[in-house]
């Protein structure tokens, strides 16, 4: 349960390093069936806390009762977990000299692990061990090998403690646990001070957060609401300022209201103010009685262009393996609407911002990130965290999209329904944020940043080489066993 403990709200990144140390030693002489199960407990440890937000999302805000709630969300839980077990049981059978397995095996299958997470079943890249590490002082090696490959570092600083533990035990050497502790410690924090990016202009940026419980937001009063804070964002609105609402903060059809959206347009266009908002747009499919569902971000005024969201979430926004799962969602009494995604990344132009868009969930997909970022000048991420309620969900996105500035060293704005919107600077220190459930706007000037990071020209390059070598080296450390099991 330390392991959690180092992501947002709490930011005790140092307990993710000690937790990550004291699972090391607890599958320290044991054997895999025994390892096995000690990964699959530490693995609930940290889900049941990480992940506490999905219960919040069912039961209170998807009205489901609190018994399907609870299996459901325990169900993800255990599926988590076993990623961890997987983990711990290819430690286990790697495991040779006690430096071997403290500073790669146990990085190398733990990230590799991580990646496949990221990616398998739609992905779910959610508490990446090095996203702990994002604004200490530690962060510098984000803009180098991302998120995903600060991992690394992380568990090589847990693995040198061990190493610390056991030696001084053992009263063996402590050189080089201790020296690696300083040179991982000191290059992290020594790279942190490199701008990748430099500054090329400044916009004015006001993010309006509505504050619409979820019945309100789909109902007329609520669109009515909405409607009002338009006019009157635009209406305040400054000489070429970026005003930005969060997602699905239209959820009428662009049709059924081109008249009011064009009359809007003409008059930010007239101030030169550009107007960027989330809506829902619905098609009817020729041939079929299902209507398409996009979930998208469009530019009005001087804004232009617009995306729909590509990634999305699975059981939220489409159902995975519909034909098999169904029935079972049938049983619990979840009415699911699926959504269409998109066909390809684009961005949107307001003025001298080349803005990178990104909706929701999509915003924790960094290599997915990366692709829309490169050719940009300024993030863009939009969400309705209102499902999550004032949980640590919200909390953990905010750090996620913190991440995102810093692999890229380019600001980003976060606009919400109901918490937290946030302007985030590129080294991701937050400048401004609104709190849970406010209803009001923040305005502040932003810079435009030129240029690309490392991690944004090579991406996950430098973690598939690491991973590549590290698992020739321990194939031929451990040749004999590899041999015994093929012979198997």
């Amino acid at each position: 349960m330390l392991f959690s403990l180092g992501f947002a709200p709490f930011d005790l990144w140092f307990l993710t390093i000690i937790s990550l140390s004291l699972y090391l030693y607890l599958l320290k002489d044991v054997n895999k069936k025994q390892s096995f199960v000690i990964g699959f407990f530490y693995g609930v440890g940290i889900w049941i806390i990480g992940i506490s937000w999905v219960y919040v999302s069912i039961h209170y805000h998807g009205n489901i009762h609190i018994i399907n709630s609870l299996l459901l969300t325990i169900l993800l839980v255990l599926c988590l977990s076993i990623y961890v077990s997987l983990h711990a049981l290819v430690y286990s059978f790697f495991r040779t000299h006690k430096v071997i397995e403290a500073l790669l095996v146990f990085p190398s299958s733990w990230l590799g692990l991580e990646i496949i997470r990221e990616s398998a079943f739609t992905g779910f890249p959610w508490l990446i061990a090095g996203t702990a590490l994002g604004g200490s002082f530690l962060d510098g090696w984000i803009p180098i090998i991302g998120a995903t490959g600060t991992t690394i570092f992380l568990l090589m600083l847990s693995g040198c403690l061990y190493l610390l533990f056991l030696n001084w035990k053992d009263g063996t050497s402590l050189f080089l646990p201790s020296f690696l502790l300083i040179i991982i410690s000191l290059s992290g924090y020594a790279t942190k001070f490199i701008d990748w990016t430099n500054h090329q202009d400044e916009i004015l940026v006001s993010i309006y957060q509505p504050n619409l419980t979820l019945q309100e937001k789909w109902s007329f009063i609520g669109i009515k609401k909405t409607k009002i804070l338009f006019e009157k964002a635009i209406d305040s609105s400054d000489f070429k300022e970026l005003i930005v609402f969060p997602e699905t903060a239209l959820i009428l059809n662009e049709s059924d209201q081109t008249e009011w959206l064009e009359g809007l347009g003409k008059i930010a266009k007239n101030k030169e103010v550009g107007l960027i908002t989330g809506l829902v747009e619905r098609t009817n499919n020729l041939g079929s009685k299902e209507t398409s569902i996009k979930n998208r971000i469009k530019g009005f005024g001087e804004a232009e262009g617009s995306y729909d969201k590509i990634k999305l979430v699975p059981f939220g926004e489409f159902i995975p393996f519909r034909k098999y799962t169904g029935k079972i969602l049938d049983i619990l009494n979840l009415k699911l609407t699926n959504t269409s995604p998109g066909s390809s990344i684009s961005h949107i132009r307001s003025g001298n911002a080349i803005i990178s868009p990104s909706i929701c969930y999509e915003v924790a997909f960094s290599n997915f990130i990366r692709k829309s970022a490169i050719g940009s000048n300024i993030l863009l991420t939009i969400s309705n965290d209102t499902w999550f309620g004032s949980s640590i969900g919200p909390y953990q996105h905010l750090e996620i999209a913190q991440n995102r500035a810093i692999e890229h060293q380019k600001a980003l704005i976060r606009s919400t329904n109901s918490g937290i919107s946030s302007i985030i600077d590129k080294k991701g220190k937050i400048l401004v944020k609104q709190g849970f459930f406010e209803k009001k706007s923040i305005k502040s000037k932003v810079f435009l940043n030129k240029g690309t990071t490392p991690f944004a020209r090579i991406g996950y390059f430098p973690i598939y080489l690491y991973l590549l070598i590290s698992f020739i080296i321990i194939l031929y450390i451990n040749r004999t066993k590899v041999l015994k099991l093929i012979k198997i």
